[in-house]
């Protein structure tokens, strides 16, 4: 099965949003109920860590949509 330029491309910004989606709904988890998640005793550390990985995969998004 030969895969195009395209389809990857496609398929690494479908990946990337999907992780961006993910991130976000633990940061809003957290938002709602900081204390909901027993093994997280830092929640603005364990949102920041959500919130870096959005960056993270927000800028493989930027990249891949400016330069590919």
């Amino acid at each position: 099965m030969a895969v195009n330029r395209e389809e990857i491309i496609k398929s690494m910004i479908a990946h990337a949003e999907g992780q961006i989606a993910k991130h976000k709904m633990n940061v809003e988890i957290f938002l709602q109920n900081g204390v909901g998640v027993g093994e997280h005793n830092d929640v603005l550390e364990t949102i920041e860590k959500e919130i870096n990985s959005i960056g993270k995969y927000q800028e493989q998004l930027d990249v891949l949509k400016n330069h590919f």
